[in-house]
């Protein structure tokens, strides 16, 4: 068959056999999340305007095709629901929390939120989908005086997740319920009704608390059977409307284990056609050793859009020491601190992590927690917008990552969690060294004497490197209560590197507040790289009086372009 022959057949195919897979985007969506800052931030009179232009200020500044705007969080919406339950109402006229400026500001004028958003983003050429936080706990309390606290919530407290850590401050409802489900099944039918969004994105992420916290993979079918309901239900509105199918994405945790533990059972999503793309996410940050190999395997014959998110944060939770002194315009104001969790994401550290998530089989990003920083807010600086657009361009294809060096930076993700366990916060987890979602993070290696001469792991994915090409950068890590006389071997991938290419000094400039050294080493002195590495530390000899026991918790690989 010639090759003219299967193009006349293909296209006409596309005409009158496969109607849904040939109307799908030529190219993998990039996502960009709005989480309705502007509704916070709106005057009182002149609100329409004034989203539109914080939409412009979006566009113009990150490239994107598919805009995500809060919707609902499930039960408690930005936007004028008949069925659910609109922020900020019960409380009366003189109530100005959150949205609530927006929110009335718009009805003055008229309309709402999700009506303002959907037609200004559609003149831009954006696909629109509507957020859906499937079970958004930011809330401590069942209490109809908490205003993120669904008055369904309150009316229904034998619907509360029943958890078996016996925390007191739960929230979450537990979709075991029909009622629950059939619930916020109404208000999604709404949207994709009553708006001419294009479809829904499902957050799965926000809590990620679906059902008791040992309860996930038992139950994941409730969720399996309801993700069907969902889809059958988003067809039939688009039947109503008289257009091509609606679009539904899902946001889901970082890891196949993660999922599970929230009751997802993405895999089955995929495989049975009902979600047309894939957001694996972080909590709330960008994380170069995300798993995205795991997901790929199956979304990539599926042909559903993997993406991956990255956050305006690479730094991790915990806000005690080492201080980081070489981030000036990276550091955020809005954190008040010097720590991991102040570290806000470079261009050479975005090009790092989606050099990974490329090399792993992604298809696009996820830009989240960056529409925050268009208004009036401290990270908001001309300097940060400026970062931001820096950063959110450079990752936007695997083009662009490689036209500028890369920073692989590894934090201690799930260092400090354990902090925040009930009741001063109700993550679904809060294990230390696993992310809230319940993923295992980027470890700390701590080296007390009954650990002398035993090799400890610190692994790392790093694209560069992994096809043989040799390399042109630097390897940095940080050592603290380590001394100048401290032997410590350091080997890649089961390599020593040569004591004479370690150049050890003290921790120095760039991190303080802690005694310690910083190692470097040039990446033309270091054994090959494969993609999935292990940094190996043997320490074997402790010379002299330490404070504390030496640890190290964060690498940093720097190839030059």
């Amino acid at each position: 068959m010639t090759f003219a022959t299967r193009l006349f057949l293909a296209l006409l195919s596309c005409m009158f056999v496969l109607p849904t897979l040939c109307s799908a985007q030529s190219t993998p969506r990039t996502v960009f999340n709005d989480d309705a800052q502007m509704l916070m931030e709106a005057p009182a009179k002149g609100a329409t305007k004034f989203v539109q232009q914080w939409l412009d200020r979006e566009v113009a500044a990150v490239n994107f095709s598919t805009f995500v705007f809060l919707a609902a969080t499930p039960d408690v919406c930005t936007y004028d629901t008949q069925v659910g339950e609109t922020y900020g109402d019960r409380f009366g006229p003189n109530y100005r929390g959150s949205w609530t400026p927006g929110i009335r500001a718009l009805r003055r004028e008229g309309t709402d939120a999700l009506k303002v958003v959907t037609s200004h983003m559609h003149r831009k050429g954006k696909e629109v989908l509507a957020a859906i936080r499937m079970s958004d706990t930011h809330h401590r309390e069942i209490s109809a005086e908490s205003p993120l606290c669904s008055l369904f919530a309150v009316k229904n407290p034998q619907f509360v997740i029943r958890q078996p850590d016996q925390r007191t401050n739960e929230t979450a409802l537990d979709y075991s319920y029909p009622q629950v489900r059939a619930h916020r099944l109404a208000i999604m039918k709404e949207v994709v009704e009553e708006y001419d969004v294009d479809g829904l994105e499902l957050n799965f992420v926000r809590w990620a608390k679906h059902f008791p916290r040992n309860k996930g993979r038992e139950k994941a079918d409730i969720l399996t059977r309801y993700i069907e309901t969902i889809h059958k239900m988003m067809a039939t509105a688009a039947g109503k409307r008289g257009r091509k199918p609606l679009t539904l994405g899902v946001r889901i945790p970082e890891s196949i284990e993660a999922c599970w533990r929230a009751g997802v059972d993405i895999e089955t999503w995929v495989k049975r056609g009902w979600v047309d793309y894939v957001v694996l996410s972080t909590w709330n940050n960008t994380d170069p050793n995300m798993p995205v190999g795991e997901f790929t395997r199956f979304t990539k014959p599926a042909g559903v859009d993997t993406i991956v998110v990255m956050g305006n944060m690479i730094g991790c939770i915990y806000d005690g020491p080492p201080k980081i002194l070489d981030r000036p315009v990276a550091m955020s104001a809005k954190h008040k601190s010097e720590s991991y969790l102040a570290m806000l994401l470079t261009a050479a550290e975005a090009r790092g992590a989606a050099a990974n998530y490329y090399a792993a089989g992604a298809d696009s990003i996820s830009f989240w927690n960056v529409g925050i920083h268009f208004g009036g807010e401290a990270t908001a600086t001309p300097e940060q917008r400026k970062r931001i657009a820096d950063w959110t361009q450079a990752v936007i294809t695997p083009e662009r990552v490689y036209q500028g060096p890369r920073t692989y930076r590894f934090l201690p993700m799930g260092k400090g969690i354990s902090t925040r366990k009930p009741p001063l916060r109700n993550y679904p987890w809060y294990d230390e060294g696993f992310s809230p979602l319940g993923h295992k993070n980027s470890p700390v290696l701590t080296f007390p004497d009954d650990q002398l001469g035993k090799r400890q792991v610190f692994p790392f994915q790093m694209a560069d490197g992994r096809d043989g090409k040799p390399l042109t950068g630097k390897l940095t890590l940080w050592v603290y209560h380590l001394n100048r006389q401290d032997q410590l071997t350091i080997d890649i991938n089961g390599k020593v590197v040569a004591a004479e290419d370690i150049r050890r000094q003290q921790v120095g400039k760039r991190r303080g507040g802690l005694p310690g050294e910083r190692l470097e080493i040039s990446l033309a002195d270091c054994p090959p790289f494969r993609g999935q590495n292990q940094l190996g530390l043997t320490l074997k000899k402790l010379v002299g009086q330490h404070q504390a026991p030496p640890y190290t918790e964060e690498l940093e690989i720097h190839v030059n372009q």
